[in-house]
């Protein structure tokens, strides 16, 4: 047998033992903390996505956005006028927000006052916020998963 083939390979795994340990320890690391920051961009992507198509989707009385601000001022933004809108915005956001929940609300007129939400967001983590103007109307459309 030859001594110099032996302690070559010998040499050889050796030098592996560290690669080794290298590839344990970068799998072991914690995922989760690079899952939530593609969690939230993505969350953010639907809020903001979600009140631009609100904005250009036109429906026979004009886009979205437009008939929601169009019932609030015939009705001086009072109840009658919140539930109308309410009614126009849920027919959209549930539409196109399948199984993830969302709260709009008009912050210029009606002072922070919820349009509509179909859930509660006290308690989750991780919520994207979208904002877009319409006219006199400033809409804010928060929208977060359903696991909190």
């Amino acid at each position: 047998m030859d001594n110099k083939g032996f302690i070559f390979t010998f040499d050889a795994v050796l030098a592996l033992i560290p690669v080794f340990i290298v590839l344990m320890a970068v799998s072991s690391v914690n995922m989760g903390s690079l899952i939530q920051p593609s969690q939230q961009v993505r969350l953010s992507n639907h809020a903001q996505d979600s009140l631009n198509l609100m904005a250009q989707y036109q429906n026979p009385g004009g886009t979205v956005l437009e008939e929601i601000s169009t019932v609030l001022k015939a009705n001086q933004n009072n109840l009658a006028g919140i539930d109308a809108a309410k009614k126009i915005a849920d027919t959209f956001l549930d539409k196109n927000l399948p199984g993830m929940k969302y709260k709009l609300i008009e912050l210029n007129q009606l002072k922070g006052t919820t349009i509509t939400t179909n859930g509660n967001m006290d308690d989750v983590g991780n919520v994207a916020v979208g904002n877009r103007n319409y006219g006199n109307y400033s809409f804010q459309l928060y929208v977060w998963d359903e696991e909190a």
